[in-house]
């Protein structure tokens, strides 16, 4: 059967019950927002601080922006620049171009202050000490951090924790600006401020280059400036400002004079390959001169003729071409052996320095270049051994069999050119031979010589070239901003207070979310009405004291007034029963489970109905628990077991009370069979005995959540009570409850929320109105402080 009850009424997630939870426990979010609070201030307080430092450089084909002298000269950049922004990325976090940065700088000992809490490494002028040490000394002590302690103001002492150091120094002193000798280990301090030795420890380390280098190496971080400009922005975070500051500022500078060094080292091997090729042209153009030299001695009268000079410059032209093929050729011989030998650290020589245009083998060159270049910087980073790696040798290598195939094929043809044009210089030379002998000899020497000078002047052309091309040479890098504090990345302190304030109020947030979340039990009075259409008969607050009849306690107590709304509001539930108006009005007192409350309030309204001049009967109608009814001056062991076994008369197990009017009729010894016995004859004919000699017969009854004795005794009653207690009744007991409702089992029932600390609910519902106002006697009691606080 499906309950009537309202769906939004039984929601998973009751955000008012979670609101009003919270409410209650304000102490915990402004406990947990201080906890919180005071957790960020000490994070902010004692963390070591972090700057990012921040620098740009431009990095161009031409760091001037304009043309250079050699693209001015033959319209085009010999030794133009090839970097793409992600090699030139990280040739600059390499470790050779950190060591060389590092080497330039007074890096090699850091300086520390030690405070109450931090160690703050001091830079320059910062340092209270200054250390100098032989570098060349057998045994230097690396990445020791050793102590010095001021002993006056001309003498220290220094030690370190490491065994053999410690040992080495125990008990020495040095004076300050003396240079010492510890094993084998050359040093001098001297003292620069002794005001920072007050309060402080003074530290200092030694450090080896290689190290630092790797590890502002990995530190750096190189991204895009964005858009498309090709920039980069150098990045580095630490807790030195100025150090890291000077440090950037000195790796861009680095940075831009290895980028010229790299331009001027391809020009230098432009023009040592040009030297080579002219000493040996020198050599064979002065054999010729002096062949000529001697011939014209011999041959003082011998003139070519017009027939002579016009074959002697046919000749001539077909041997300055031939020259340039020579020279083409040698340069295929020279790009051979480059790549047969495969030696990738030596820089191959474009075409394009010696005239040699074919775009094929340009592209080829250029390309081979570029991979070599990006293999290089990848080899001084080990962080860039990857597969990225792996794919650009195999294209170095597919490179060089293109090259390989290209060369051969372009060495085929200019040697087929070449024979084309001894073909032709033969036919010229076969005319030759129609002339005289001395002067087919003088147009072999000058052939000769013109072939030679015109090898050597070529060659000087390109060796000027080259030598303008590098004079022109400017950097490829441009410092575009030099390098600055950008903003401290730790502590972030208006953010770690927003984060702490977040969790001091969040955290407490989802304790109070979590335990509603969790919570099973019957809390408020929009508990009752969500899970039961029952309507509420009253509310007893919590006792506070230890005597549980209210009979001990003051008549103007709020347990006493409780229980006299709830005996108003049982007259008015009895009075609308159909029944014979001159019997007696039957209360059931029941609940869920045991400890909801159901002894102490059947036995506490007994009483307050007693007082009021009705005939009232209590009856401990739980015979497999039975109650202790001292309190009430009863004390007899027979009962209603007893009787309805046979065992008594009736008048031996009503027991009278200290209360006029009431009587008590006790549970009696526990029965094998108690259910039985509640429904015998016996007890309906009991019941009816009652009703005539009682106005009220209030009985305790066994708990319905888990016998069938209760509902039994329920159908026959006028009133029922079903007890909830606050933060123990669990919520499904209520649903249960209302299906017996339902299904027309009980009626007439009306539920009793006992053990309320009212101010846990969210509205007063006009009970308890009184706390606070000296109404009730409780009012007037002394409270504990905290207490009163809360």
């Amino acid at each position: 059967m499906e309950t009537k009850l309202n769906s939004e009424e039984t929601s998973f997630i009751d955000f008012k019950a979670v609101l009003n939870s919270a409410i209650s426990k304000w102490y915990l979010f402004v406990l947990g927002s201080i906890i919180a609070l005071t957790a960020a201030y000490l994070i902010n307080r004692y963390t070591i601080p972090k700057y990012e430092i921040t620098s740009s450089v431009l990095v161009s084909g031409n760091a001037a922006g304009g043309t250079s002298a050699a693209a001015l000269l033959y319209g085009n950049e010999l030794y133009k620049g090839t970097q793409g922004l992600t090699n030139e990325s990280i040739l600059l976090k390499t470790k050779t171009l950190a060591y060389k940065t590092l080497a330039k700088l007074d890096f090699q000992v850091s300086y520390y202050i030690q405070g109450n809490v931090k160690l703050l490494e001091a830079y320059q002028g910062d340092s209270p000490i200054r250390v100098e040490f032989d570098s060349t000394s057998t045994n230097i002590p690396y990445n020791l951090r050793f102590n010095v302690k001021l002993i006056d103001t001309d003498n220290y002492a220094l030690n370190t924790e490491n065994a053999n150091w410690s040992t080495a120094l125990n008990g020495k002193s040095f004076a300050f600006g003396e240079s010492y000798k510890i094993n084998d280990f050359n040093f001098s301090i001297t003292l620069l401020k002794e005001e920072s030795f007050q309060g402080n420890e003074i530290f200092f380390e030694l450090n080896e280059l290689n190290d630092l280098a790797k590890k502002y190496a990995s530190a750096l971080s190189v991204a895009p400036y964005g858009g498309d400009a090709s920039a980069l922005n150098l990045t580095l975070i630490g807790s030195t400002p100025k150090k890291d500051v000077d440090y950037l500022n000195a790796h861009m500078e680095t940075y831009r004079l290895n980028n010229l060094a790299i331009k001027n080292a391809d020009a230098n091997n432009t023009l040592d390959f040009i030297d080579v090729q002219l000493q040996q042209i020198s050599d064979s153009l002065s054999f010729i001169e002096s062949r000529l030299e001697e011939f014209k001695e011999r041959n003082a009268a011998v003139d070519l003729g017009a027939e002579g000079s016009r074959i002697a410059g046919e000749i001539q032209t077909l041997e300055q071409s031939k020259a340039e093929l020579l020279m083409t050729s040698r340069y295929y011989d020279y790009l051979s052996n480059y790549l047969s030998t495969e030696n990738s650290n030596e820089q191959i020589q474009a075409p394009a320095t010696l005239g040699i245009s074919d775009p094929i083998l340009n592209t080829l060159v250029s390309q081979l270049i570029t991979l070599q270049n990006e293999l290089n910087v990848a080899a001084n980073n080990p962080g860039q051994n990857n597969p990225a790696l792996q794919l650009k040798r195999q294209q170095l290598n597919e490179v060089r069999a293109s090259l390989r195939e290209n060369l051969s094929s372009l060495k085929s043809a200019n040697e087929l050119t070449q024979r084309n044009l001894n073909q032709r210089i033969s036919v010229a030379a076969a005319e030759l031979r129609k002339l005289p002998s001395s002067q087919r000899e003088l147009i072999n020497i000058q052939r000769l010589y013109n072939l030679s000078e015109n090898l050597y002047v070529l060659l000087m052309e390109k060796r000027a070239e080259a030598g303008i091309a590098k004079a022109a040479n400017t950097s490829d890098i441009t410092i575009l901003r030099e390098a600055s504090v950008n903003n401290q990345i730790a502590p972030k302190t208006l953010q770690n207070y927003g984060i702490a304030l977040m969790l001091g109020l969040g955290l407490p947030l989802a304790f109070v979310f979590i335990k509603e979340l969790m919570n099973n039990k019957i809390h408020t009075v929009e508990d009752i009405a969500k899970y039961t259409s029952l309507p509420l008969l009253g509310m007893v607050g919590h006792n506070t004291k230890d005597d549980n009849l209210i009979a001990n306690l003051s008549p103007k107590s709020a347990m006493a007034e409780a229980f006299r709304t709830v005996r108003s509001n049982l007259r008015y539930m009895t009075s609308m029963d159909e029944g014979n108006p001159e019997e007696g009005k039957i209360i059931v007192i029941t609940s869920s489970i045991s400890g909801e409350g159901k002894t102490f309030s059947a036995k506490n309204l007994a009483y307050i109905i007693s007082i009021s001049g009705e005939r009232t009967l209590l009856v401990n109608a739980d015979m497999r628990k039975p109650n202790n009814n001292s309190d009430l001056g009863v004390n007899s062991s027979n009962g209603l077991s007893n009787y309805l076994a046979g065992y008594t008369s009736l008048e031996d197990v009503l027991c009278t009370t200290i209360q006029e009017n009431l009587h008590v009729l006790p549970s009696g010894d526990i029965p094998p069979n108690p259910s039985e016995l509640l429904l015998s004859k016996r007890m309906t004919d009991l019941i009816v005995e009652l009703k005539n000699r009682y106005d009220y017969i209030v009985i305790d009854t066994p708990p319905v959540g888990l016998l069938s004795d209760g509902l039994e005794l329920m159908q026959i009653s006028n009133a029922n009570v079903f007890m909830v207690r606050q933060d123990y009744t669990i919520k499904d007991f209520l649903i249960n409850i209302q299906l017996q409702i339902e299904s027309g089992k009980i009626k007439n029932t009306a539920v009793l929320f006992n053990d309320v600390d009212y101010k846990k609910l969210r509205y007063g519902y006009g009970y308890g109105y009184g706390y606070g106002y000296g109404y009730y006697a409780e009012d007037n009691e002394t409270k504990p402080w905290w207490k009163r606080i809360l």
